[in-house]
């Protein structure tokens, strides 16, 4: 428990968080997290959730018989992409014009800005990959197909399936479609 307590200690003071700020944060009187601190108060699993919950660090990870606190990384790199600068990505044979948001494909994820005017044939095959997809049709009308299934979405409808299954997206209607996409693991 002295680890957990040391722990919490440290990321508090890093965050220059007092302890009648994290009072207030959790509802836990001042006294008693500094009684918790100093390893003269014996806190609740609960209380502990409270405390990691708003210092926004990971609440408990079982390690062997043990509980340990892990700490969020506190030198977390932020990286801005500004406007005009986000890479452009195509798929072979197509003219959907593709954005990458996110820094770069190293990532967990990939966040992708596609504009796609409407008729543009989309590859006749299907694509299937590992992983996860999250769209939302921002402008225009879109149509996806999953398998032997075709959704049509249109401004502010969202998706989210399985890569692993077969797919792909054709902007249709009268105007072109804008869409957001999220994608894990990055596949592009």
């Amino acid at each position: 428990m002295d680890t957990i307590l040391s722990g919490m200690k440290k990321i508090r003071k890093a965050k220059n968080i007092t302890f009648n700020r994290l009072a207030e944060m959790t509802g836990i009187s001042a006294n008693y997290l500094s009684r918790m601190e100093r390893g003269l108060a014996n806190p609740s699993i609960g209380t502990i959730k409270k405390v990691t919950d708003a210092l926004e660090i990971q609440y408990m990870a079982l390690d062997g018989n043990r509980l340990a606190v892990i700490e969020q990384n506190l030198s977390k790199k932020v990286e801005v992409i500004r406007k005009g600068n986000h890479k452009m990505l195509m798929y072979p044979k197509s003219k959907t014009v593709n954005y990458l948001l996110t820094p770069d494909l190293k990532r967990k994820l990939e966040v992708i800005l596609s504009h796609a005017n409407p008729g543009e044939s989309p590859p006749e095959e299907l694509l299937s990959h590992e992983g996860e997809e999250f769209g939302f049709v921002m402008e225009g009308k879109l149509e996806v197909t999953i398998g032997d299934e075709v959704y049509v979405l249109e401004e502010g409808d969202s998706i989210y399936y399985s890569s692993e299954h077969p797919h792909r997206l054709e902007s249709i209607g009268e105007v072109p479609c804008k869409s957001i996409w999220v994608i894990t693991p990055p596949s592009f």
